[in-house]
């Protein structure tokens, strides 16, 4: 039939035509839209990441993060640093730094290999300095003990002035310390005398320690928190009291104009007194006096490692394996600790790599902070100027693990139930208004925002959770007493996390109120408590939190899995005499697995990238040890302390990178490395997903 313009159906068919050539143009815009933004967005990422890894290498994978210094360096003579340090400054460096006069040179160090003998008398500093120069040693102590002797040495000849009450303390101690002449001064000073009425009064952390050293009675109603210097609390005062307080006391606490929070007082009077003052001198020298002497001479100046406070650490368990120190610190150590006996000593040598250099001419210099500390040990190290850059040197192997670690403890948590779960919704329950509703919930859920899970999980995980301890923290929200069975913890441990060991006699209040009373955030009783204190900001409550986050994902992608399942294969199960589980187990899992894999992976790439849930409950900006670093128990207890860490973790890395932080050409490189590594990661995830789902699908065939 020709072509008329009289035919009914040409209109129509060309209106067709046109709507057709105006969707098909719609979905193809939309679809290279969308591939043009993914586009720009990852080329953008690897071309200012790429440039990160190429010049970092390896190590931007193997370092921790760290803060970067930029220096400016003159001209100058020769720097001698060891090799390794001299490599980091290279690669910390995009810019060729001018340097001449390069030559490599061993250097010898002498170092002493020894064992403590049980029974040693140490200070705390000492401790500290033998474990931190042999890495993996925590050496336990129950007891402290105040010897005879204590050691200190005096670098230059140095003047002092006492009261008259502290030299005569000085002299009845230690007779024969001064040997020259004592000169006295007379001075005129005031107190404040003050009086105080019963009742209940704000109290800052200021006012607090100041009062400590007066003769007010009052009790404190909560502790003051480390990380909250400037909080305000109550303290009560039982009656009315004068006291008298020295200047410095009344201007803390007292004083309306500069005291941040003072007490309220009913009268003030000045108290005038006469105070004397001696003065004299103690030359150059290693010195060996009681405690009390070394505890005045500390607040005048004297540096040492001994806790005058506490007492010296006594050594009551063998300790086997053989430690080492350089000599000149070993040296000091003997010295310094009368009552350390040491046995097995034996004096090595040992080479060290140094590179020799100079630098030409004036430039900026780009360094990391521990290679920092290694370079300003030489004396000729004098940068012009400095500027520190936070988390823009360094690496991401910190927050990759810390990644992982979170990654582990959710799948573990959320496959298991949320297996379990879609296994009950698709094979035993009924179906009813019931599943709908936990099918709608599960919908619902899988929509909420991750910010609200992380404030669920704060809420829930953090502040909370029932914890079984023989150490419960005072600020708990209940304490249920289970069992008398707990010994006390080692001495250091109750030093290190605030433990108070009260009566067992008290009841679970009272001993709250005493272990409160004395600044304490644990008490001990000898009973096992379930104790509503929460898991504190850790990986455990992180785990959790991501587990609940993604479970409605995992269980509605394995309930799918499962009904893709035919029910002929349960049927056929059935007929043969297996039981439910029997069917379930052998005839509907396996068939269903690369779906469960799918899921999975799904679950790995989400909770991997989630920064919100993380930052409320596990995450951390900065950490320096990694996940297993400084655990020092053992056994299963070993474990729970490991769950019971917080960590860093690269989502929460790139958002404190790139936002947190001022930003700067130093840190913009940091970003899109990590960004870059990050995306890899998930890459490759996603590719080991891919291949192991065809594989199962491969080998299972109906």
């Amino acid at each position: 039939m020709p072509h008329s313009t009289k035919n009914p159906f040409a209109k129509k068919q060309s209106s067709l035509e046109k709507k057709e050539k105006t969707l098909f143009s719609l979905f193809a815009f939309c679809t290279y839209f969308i591939i043009i933004c993914a586009s720009c967005i990852f080329l953008n990422i690897i071309w200012n990441g790429t440039p990160v890894l190429m010049q970092k290498g390896l190590s931007f994978i193997t370092q921790k993060p760290e803060t970067l210094a930029v220096l400016e360096m003159a001209k100058s003579d020769k720097y001698q640093v060891p090799s390794e340090n001299f490599n980091n400054l290279l690669k910390s460096n995009p810019q060729e730094i001018p340097i001449k006069s390069l030559s490599v040179s061993e250097k010898q160090f002498q170092f002493v290999s020894f064992k403590i003998k049980q029974g040693s008398i140490i200070g705390d500093g000492y401790l500290l300095n033998i474990e931190k120069d042999n890495p993996g040693t925590h050496i336990k102590f129950t007891e402290r003990k105040s010897p005879k002797l204590l050691g200190f040495n005096l670098e230059n000849d140095k003047q002092f002035t006492l009261s008259k009450k502290e030299l005569s303390s000085i002299q009845k101690n230690d007779p024969q310390l001064i040997q020259s002449e004592i000169t006295e001064k007379k001075l005129s000073l005031n107190n404040k005398k003050v009086t105080i009425k019963a009742g209940e009064y704000p109290i800052s952390k200021e006012a607090h320690d100041s009062l400590l050293k007066s003769d007010l009675i009052f009790q404190m109603k909560q502790s003051f928190p480390d990380d909250e210097p400037d909080k305000i609390n109550l303290t009560v005062i039982p009656h009315d009291q004068t006291i008298t307080v020295s200047s410095s006391v009344f201007y803390s606490a007292f004083d309306d104009e500069d005291a941040s929070s003072p007490l309220p007082t009913t009268s003030i009077e000045n108290s005038p007194f006469q105070k004397t003052i001696t003065t004299f001198s103690l030359p150059k020298a290693h010195y060996k006096v009681s405690p009390e002497t070394l505890k005045i001479l500390s607040n005048h100046g004297i540096k040492h490692l001994h806790n005058t406070d506490l007492g010296s650490i006594v050594i009551n368990e063998e300790i086997k394996a053989s430690l080492t120190l350089d000599k000149k610190a070993y040296t000091q150590l003997i010295k310094d600790n009368p009552n350390l006996v040491t046995s097995d000593t034996k004096e090595h040598q040992e080479s060290l790599s140094y590179t020799n250099f100079s630098i030409e001419k004036d430039c900026e210099v780009q360094l990391n902070a521990s290679d920092l500390d290694i370079f300003s040990k030489n004396p000729n190290f004098k940068p012009s100027s400095k500027k520190t850059h936070s988390y823009s040197g360094g690496g991401i192997l910190g927050p990759i693990i810390g990644t992982a670690c979170l990654v582990i403890i959710c799948m573990v948590i959320a496959l298991f139930t949320g297996i379990a779960a879609a296994t009950y919704l698709n094979e035993y329950a009924r179906k009813g208004t019931f599943t709908k509703t936990i099918r709608l919930a599960m919908l619902n859920l899988a929509g909420v925002p991750s910010i609200v899970f992380g404030l669920f999980g704060l809420g829930l995980f953090v502040m909370l959770a029932p914890v079984f301890s023989n150490t419960p923290k005072v600020e708990s929200k209940l304490h249920i007493p289970i069992i008398s069975l707990g010994s006390p913890p080692e001495l250091r441990t109750m030093e290190a996390e605030g433990i108070v060991a009260v009566d067992p006699d008290l009841s679970t209040s009272q001993a709250v109120a005493t272990a409160s009373t004395q600044g304490a955030k644990k008490f001990h009783n000898g009973y096992y408590y379930i104790s509503f204190q929460g898991w504190g900001t850790c990986m455990l409550a992180g785990g959790f939190t991501l587990a609940i986050m993604v479970l409605p994902v995992i269980i509605t992608s394995c309930e799918e899995s499962l009904k893709a399942v035919p029910m002929g294969f349960r049927e056929a199960s059935m007929a043969l005499g297996a039981t439910k589980w029997q069917s379930i187990r052998t005839a509907v899992l396996p068939y269903a697995f690369s779906g469960i894999l799918t899921a999975s992976i799904l679950g790995i790439t989400r909770v991997a990238g989630e920064t919100a849930p993380i930052m409320f409950t596990a995450a951390v900006a900065e950490k320096s040890d990694l996940p297993w670093q400084g655990i020092h128990s053992s056994g299963f207890s070993a474990f729970i302390d490991f769950l019971q860490q917080s960590v860093q973790a690269l989502p929460y890395h790139i958002f404190t990178v790139a936002g947190r932080i001022p930003q700067s050409e130093y840190t913009r490189p940091m970003q899109y490395g990590s960004v870059l590594v990050f995306m890899i990661i998930v890459l490759l995830l996603s590719a080991v997903s891919i291949y192991l789902r065809n594989k199962v699908r491969g080998k299972i065939k109906w």
